[in-house]
C-alpha cells in the first residue's frame, strides 16, 4: 500500500513539473498517464499540490525570476548550439532559449527570450512598489538595441 502511495506522489510530482501524463507515468512506475488523471485521488492531490505550490510563490520570486531572464548568460545556449545539439542538455541553463529547431543540414537554431520584454514587466512591477526603475529601464533598453527585434513576429 506505501509503494502505491509514494507511486502516486512521485507521477504527481512529475506531471505538476513536465505536464506529460505519459512522462510522469513512465517516472513512477506506472504505465498509462492519462488514465492515472481520471482517478479521483489523483485530481484530489494535484489540486491540493497546486494550491500549496501557489501559497509559496511570492512576488519577489516573480521579479527575481525576471531579473534573471533580463540578465542571464545565454553561454549555455550558445554552447548547445556550437556543439550541434551534442552538449549534455542536463548540465545547461537554456532557461533563455524560447524556441530551439534543428535544421535539414544538422544545425541548430535557438531563439533567445525576449529581453526587453522581460525588463519592461520587470520595471513595471518595481515601479508599482514606488521605486523609480525608468532610469533603468531606459539604459538597458538603449544597451540592448537590436534585441527587441526577437519577438516582433
Amino acid at each position: 500500500m506505501k509503494e502505491k502511495e509514494e507511486s502516486v506522489q512521485v507521477f504527481c510530482r512529475q506531471y505538476l513539473q513536465c505536464l506529460d501524463p505519459q512522462q510522469a507515468a513512465a517516472c513512477a512506475g506506472c504505465r498509462d498517464g492519462y488514465s492515472l488523471l481520471e482517478l479521483k485521488n489523483i485530481q484530489k492531490r494535484l489540486e491540493r499540490m497546486r494550491e500549496a505550490a501557489a501559497g509559496q510563490i511570492r512576488r519577489e520570486d516573480a521579479v527575481r525570476r525576471l531579473a534573471q531572464l533580463a540578465f542571464g548568460r545565454v553561454n549555455d545556449a550558445a554552447r548547445l548550439a556550437l556543439h550541434n545539439g551534442e552538449a549534455d542538455l542536463e548540465a545547461l541553463d537554456l532557461s533563455a532559449v524560447a524556441e530551439l529547431k534543428v535544421t535539414d543540414k544538422g544545425g541548430v537554431e535557438i531563439r533567445l527570450i525576449d529581453r526587453v520584454r522581460a525588463l519592461e514587466t520587470l520595471c513595471g512591477l518595481l515601479e508599482r512598489d514606488g521605486e523609480d526603475a525608468g532610469t533603468l529601464y531606459q539604459a538597458l533598453a538603449d544597451a540592448a538595441g537590436g534585441e527587441r527585434g526577437w519577438d516582433d513576429d
